[in-house]
């Protein structure tokens, strides 16, 4: 293949075709016309000598060498992409730029409401939209420049993935209780810790935490009594009932928690490690780069706060 003669246009249509595995879900992708993708996979075909994606049960789907030629394909288009953001000025007082941020309520919290604080003092257009974590880590949606960051977390020090990130903050985890409750007091142990009714938070729905992963160690388990999605919430539920939950030390400072005890836990844990995550595509990206640059000064001001 020549490529002085090859036009770059068609990486993209590979691309999309890997990712959508049909000729009318690429030209949505590419918002193309179906024939105008027929016309570039007849191109390609020509390019590479190779049928590259055959019709099996209604999709396409890759042969051989499109196989072999995919991750080269996507590192090129990652490296055009990083070039093309880069090349784009951001300036914050006329950017009219909206950046989609896939966020818990924890972390909506404890970043973005400080960073639309700040945004509201400027003049200036910047929208935030944010948007529920719904996985971990929604990769396809990152890839797709859907979603801009996601901010989660992780009792590890990075994700096993090949996107970006930059751990944020780090910390350690506190018990509540309600104050007079009838098993936990001042000092907790864990006979007491295990003998109450536990809440555990799981905004994905897992049925256990790395607390419980820690009990196993010591041949324990935890009665959870209750698993709720979101962690804001926990200190009213905490606070009104007999039940006790082990939270991130940093999130009890964002309440009033007159009604409730905070102790220490015990047995040792890991620490949560807060994350913000980006696609390696957009490395260049400058309004990128500034909102990152924003929220890594929230990180700073919140441990500061916290100290």
């Amino acid at each position: 293949m020549n490529l002085r003669q090859f036009d770059q246009n068609l990486w993209l249509v590979l691309d999309a075709l890997y990712q959508t595995q049909s000729v009318s879900g690429a030209a949505k992708r590419l918002n193309l016309s179906q024939s105008a993708i027929s016309h570039a996979l007849k191109r390609l075909r020509t390019a590479f000598n190779d049928p590259l994606f055959v019709r099996e049960d209604g999709k396409m789907l890759p042969t051989q060498k499109a196989q072999n030629i995919q991750s080269l394909t996507q590192q090129g288009l990652e490296f055009l992409n990083q070039v093309a953001n880069g090349l784009d000025s951001f300036c914050k007082s006329t950017s009219n730029r909206q950046f989609v941020v896939a966020a818990t309520d924890f972390t909506t919290k404890l970043f973005i409401y400080p960073l639309l604080n700040m945004l509201s003092t400027l003049d200036c257009n910047i929208r935030i939209k944010v948007i529920d974590l719904s996985s971990e880590i929604p990769i396809k949606a990152l890839s797709s420049n859907h979603i801009d960051l996601v901010l989660t977390f992780s009792h590890g020090h990075a994700f096993e993935s090949n996107l970006s990130q930059k751990k944020l903050i780090s910390g350690q985890y506190r018990v509540i209780a309600r104050k007079q409750h009838p098993i936990v007091s001042n000092e907790l142990s864990l006979e007491a810790f295990l003998s109450a009714k536990h809440v555990l938070v799981s905004p994905w729905g897992a049925s256990s935490g790395s607390l419980d992963n820690e009990l196993e160690k010591l041949g324990k388990q935890r009665h959870i009594a209750a698993t709720v999605p979101q962690l804001m919430n926990v200190v009213e539920l905490v606070s009104n009932s007999d039940l006790i939950a082990t939270v991130p030390a940093v999130s009890i400072k964002q309440h009033e928690v007159e009604s409730v005890q905070i102790l220490e836990p015990p047995l040792p844990l890991p620490d949560y490690n807060l994350f913000m995550v980006w696609h390696p595509s957009y490395n260049l990206d400058q309004g990128l780069i500034w909102l990152r640059s924003e929220l890594e000064t929230i990180a700073t001001q919140i441990l500061e706060g916290f100290s």
